[in-house]
């Protein structure tokens, strides 16, 4: 084996190489100092006097390295730094601000290791040290831009919130009257134009609540609640939230249940159904004919949980496939005719992604245009424990008699918010009495006994904050007892944890549903009892080999929620059930003569007079002859023998149903001829 010698450079070579190893650490691009075990320099770089603007001489001549520290540094050397380098001999990165000569500071990150001789006894420490003020302006400037761009989305979410806010206080006026004015007698005409104004609303409404459900979700106020819930029974009352918007397009509504999913889970029930319920409704926005199916299959069993997938199918106009990655970005549609054509804000699908991101799930979607589209996610939940159906404030029915004689006070400014609300209280018995600012409901509750306060926020004088905060500052007991609830049309970010200061017992928002409203009085005043639970309608559910969940056949129609309508008044039924009685024997002629005469839109006309009547009386059978005789009469001269087969089953079906409405008149006529006897 050779050995090969590589000749050394000449002694001037040499030197110069010595010299160049002395440059490079007077000029390295960072600080080296070499101190003794306790602190003081004997040795300095050029590189850090440049730094701090001391000569050789002033840092040679006896000062110590923690002399150059500001005086938090020298207190963290002394307790942190020097007992760590002493017990492990190194110590990495530590951050330091020295004290120049002329004042200023500098920004530093240290690296010192202990130097020790053949024995183990330490002659002086290495220090090298890295100038980091470029990092330190770099973080400033991020942590300014953050800064930036969390004020900017606080703006936005500031003025969402205003906006909300400005538009729902005429929007309580607009729903309530509405409400209102469908409960009167109206002629065609009007009936046509006050479900309009109704159907409009509702949707304004909703679109409200998407930009505010996005702003919420934008400023981090959205977390999930746990609760045990019935899977099927969740799906069934989302199904029948659009199932009359399915009749009027003609589509038919199914669930395929995998009979592996479990009954009962716990999770978030309004976020997942709220996440269900925007994939149905654009479902059935986007899809003419055919059908929407909601599908739950089981991925996998675990031994507390299980993972299912969810799809959405409908048969509608489909996805191109160069809009399927922009589908859910925000404030997008797939495209500008369809925002034409349908509307909405294009939020929908951003908020069930970022409410799927709770679970760590995603939103994924396969669609073929002209075809239909689907929408799936997988979702892991705790198996939950059966239990008996649910009891809440969401159960409590309108009942007048419930809430007779409750004395409240109503503190509002508004004339027409005012007037709907009285409205309500007085068909449910409700003594009130109405002030226009805090000051007087604060006059009023210290002269008079109210058992409830319904307090609006925005009042001149003293507003609905200020004047919670003064009821429960005075001394008697009672008035921390009092239940006060707030009138609210705003929903700006942090409102909830204000009403909790400001010592509010709960909310009522607007626009405000009745029976809401009807059911939050009813459990403060202690007027609150729990409605005997009912079996959800049934739906289409398919395939699930007979489980023990699963409904019987629907009936071809059911009275249970045309008596309901009623609210218990025996006479109020008797007027309901006559008044439907004529509606149905006029409508028989009215499909008759629009069939015969070929008139599709005096067919759709004469469909939404009776709508409300066969929604009510859920007239599955019914409906369904009716979609098969809308495609009759859109047909081109159709063939009179199925005319007159259409005629023959719609009259049929109407049959039933007026007869089964005589049977309850004379049930309830009687009923009452009884009570008019006790009396």
């Amino acid at each position: 084996m050779s050995t090969r010698t590589v000749p050394l450079p000449p002694g001037d070579a040499m030197g110069a190489i010595e010299e160049s190893a002395e440059d490079l650490y007077e000029n390295a691009p960072c600080g080296y100092i070499s101190t003794l075990p306790d602190g003081t320099i004997a040795k300095v770089n050029g590189t850090f006097l440049s730094w701090t603007d001391y000569s050789r001489e002033e840092l040679l001549s006896g000062k110590r390295f923690q002399d150059l520290l500001a005086i938090g540094g020298k207190i963290f050397h002394e307790t942190h730094y020097a007992p760590l380098l002493r017990m492990q001999g190194f110590i990495n990165e530590i951050n330091f601000d020295l004290v120049c000569k002329g004042g200023r500071t500098l920004p530093v990150l240290v690296n010192t290791v202990q130097k020790k001789d053949a024995s183990g006894r330490l002659i002086f420490h290495r220090t090298t040290i890295f100038n980091i003020s470029d990092r330190k302006n770099y973080e400033r400037e991020l942590l300014l831009a953050r800064q930036k761009a969390e004020q900017a989305t606080k703006a936005k979410a500031d003025f969402l919130s205003m906006m909300s806010h400005e538009i729902r206080t005429p929007m309580n006026a607009i729903i309530g009257l509405s409400h209102l004015l469908r409960q009167t007698r109206l002629s065609a005409q009007q009936e046509k134009y006050a479900e309009i104004l109704h159907a409009s609303s509702e949707n304004l409404l909703n679109l409200l609540n998407d930009i505010l459900d996005f702003s919420k979700l934008e400023a981090g106020k959205v977390s999930l609640e746990e609760r045990n819930f019935h899977l099927l029974r969740m799906i069934e009352g989302l199904f029948h939230t659009h199932q009359a918007k399915a009749q009027e397009k003609g589509l038919e509504l199914r669930v395929k249940l995998d009979e592996r999913v479990p009954v009962w889970l716990l999770g978030d029930t309004v976020k997942i159904g709220q996440v269900l319920t925007n994939l149905v409704s654009n479902a059935i926005k986007f899809t003419e004919q055919g059908s929407v199916t909601v599908e739950v299959k089981t991925r996998q069993r675990h031994a507390d949980a299980v993972t299912l997938e969810l799809q959405v199918r409908d048969t509608g106009i489909g996805i191109a496939p160069d809009r399927l990655s922009k589908v859910f970005e925000e404030f997008t549609q797939a495209s500008y005719d369809i925002n034409l054509k349908y509307g909405g804000t294009g939020l929908g699908l951003t908020i069930c992604q970022r409410l799927l991101e709770f679970y760590g799930s995603k939103l994924t979607v396969e669609s073929v245009l002209g075809q239909g589209t689907c929408f799936s996610f997988p979702l892991r939940l705790k198996l939950g424990q059966p239990e008996g159906a649910a009891v809440g404030v969401e159960a409590s029915r309108p009942d007048a008699q419930r809430l007779q004689g409750v004395k409240l006070l109503v503190a509002e400014d508004q004339s027409v918010n005012v007037f709907v609300l009285s409205q309500f209280l007085r068909k449910w018995g409700v003594q009130f009495e109405v002030v226009e600012n805090g000051r007087l409901a604060l006059e009023k509750l210290q002269a008079k006994h109210y058992e409830l306060v319904l307090m609006d926020l925005q009042m001149p004088e003293m507003n609905g904050y200020e004047a919670t905060s003064a009821i429960r500052a005075l001394p008697d007991e009672r008035f921390r007892r009092l239940p006060i609830l707030a009138l609210t049309a705003s929903t700006r970010v942090g409102v909830e944890e204000r009403l909790d200061f400001s010592g509010f017992t709960d909310f009522v928002g607007k626009p405000f549903r009745p029976e809401d409203l009807f059911a939050k009085i009813a459990l403060y005043s202690g007027r609150s009892q729990p409605a005997a639970p009912k079996a959800p309608p049934p739906i289409h559910v398919a395939p699930v080999p007979a489980p023990p969940e699963e409904p019987e056949a629907p009936p071809r129609f059911s009275l249970e929620k045309f008596r309901a309508m009623a609210e218990g008044d025996p006479h109020a039924l008797l007027e309901l059930s006559t008044l439907a009685i004529h509606n149905a024997e006029r409508c028989k002629l009215d499909f008759q003569q629009a069939l015969e005469h070929g008139d599709p839109e005096e067919f759709e006309f004469h469909v939404h007079r009776m709508k409300m009547t066969l929604d009510l009386m859920q007239a599955r059978a019914l409906w369904a002859v009716i979609q098969r005789a809308r495609e009759l009469v859109a047909e081109q001269a159709p063939e009179p023998e199925r005319t007159q087969g259409l005629i023959r089953e719609l009259h049929a079906e109407l049959d039933a149903i007026i007869v089964a409405l005589k049977n309850e008149v004379r049930t309830v006529a009687a009923s009452l001829s009884v009570l008019d006897e006790d009396l």
